[in-house]
């Protein structure tokens, strides 16, 4: 049984109300409070989801019921209000991209383990059941020796410079906003950190990429490709290509919970039903880190691998990190 965890959130943006709106549904989870910059966006917030509205990240981390924080900040914010929560005692559900670089990531990780408080990037995808099934199948030699993974992951959305995405100081770019999950996955499918990586970046006139195709290369033998990008449309097909067959999953991030294994014998398709709602699996999967009964489903070596792969590719790029 999951124990009781009072949460706070600061930011009220369109994720954070996702997450507010399925918290209820997570086995011993309630929402204090939430902190906005402006008062009256907590109001309207909390209006909805309940809690206590307040004025400012600073007050949040004041309550003394708080015990844990969801952080849905643009992410150059991430690394300064992660510290500070801890600072405050407070364990971390700190969205992705974890931070604006591998070495603010780090830090953020030193100070938890210092302070004795739990820190997990919100790669949310990853509680999913289908998700951990299809990786796990990969890793167990469904499709033989996997040769070639491919990843995808795009939106088109008007460019607007009140958009933190189209700001470089703010960490923005697809690369971070949404090719971050397509590495995360290809490391999980792999098991392994890249050897090499390479990037081609379209560069939007604000400087940061809208639009990104990279690769991956685990050793001599798995290669893996992504493409990534936000004024741009596609599917969000993941695809793991072995010497005895291939899996697909149509939509990894936020998908229905079904995979299609096709090998000589024909398609074989899985689904696997989810006990409870997207966020609401990942705020069980952080109580459960909080109280010790499993550990966090992304770890501290997960996040900075991902994050210095994501550094890398920038750097290719041009993109400032």
């Amino acid at each position: 049984m999951t124990a009781k965890l009072n949460w706070g959130i600061i930011g009220t943006g369109f994720i954070a109300d996702k997450f507010a709106g399925q918290l209820p549904e997570a086995p011993g989870a309630g929402l204090v409070a939430v902190g906005s910059r402006a008062l009256e966006s907590a109001e309207s917030f909390c209006s909805v989801h309940g809690g206590k509205p307040l004025g400012s990240y600073a007050e949040l981390l004041g309550e003394p019921e708080v015990e844990a924080v969801y952080i849905s900040l643009p992410n150059h914010l991430h690394h300064e209000w992660t510290l500070r929560a801890i600072k405050a005692g407070k364990h971390v559900l700190c969205e992705k991209p974890l931070a604006s670089n591998a070495t603010e990531a780090e830090e953020m990780f030193d100070a938890a383990e210092a302070a004795g408080l739990v820190l997990v990037e919100a790669f949310m995808y990853r509680c999913q059941p289908a998700v951990k099934e299809f990786i796990e199948r990969v890793r167990d030699g469904v499709v033989g020796e996997v040769r070639i993974i491919r990843t995808n992951f795009t939106f088109n959305r008007p460019a607007s410079d009140s958009d933190p995405r189209y700001h470089v100081d703010m960490a923005g770019g697809s690369i971070m906003d949404v090719g971050c999950y397509c590495v995360n996955l290809a490391r999980a499918l792999a098991n392994a950190e890249p050897t090499s990586c390479q990037i081609s970046a379209h560069l939007h006139p604000s400087g940061v990429d809208d639009y990104a195709v990279g690769s991956l290369a685990f050793g001599d033998e798995l290669l893996s490709s992504f493409t990534c990008g936000m004024r741009v449309d596609s599917d969000h097909t993941t695809y793991v290509c072995g010497s005895r067959g291939h899996l697909s999953i149509d939509f990894p991030w936020l998908g229905s919970g079904s995979f299609t294994l096709f090998t000589d014998e024909g398609p074989e398709k899985t689904t696997i039903e989810a006990p409870m709602s997207h966020y609401a699996l990942e705020a069980a999967a952080f109580s459960e880190a909080v109280s010790g009964e499993a550990p966090p489903w992304i770890t501290r070596e997960d996040s900075l691998g991902n994050m210095q792969v994501l550094d890398d590719l920038r750097k290719q790029a041009g993109i400032p990190c």
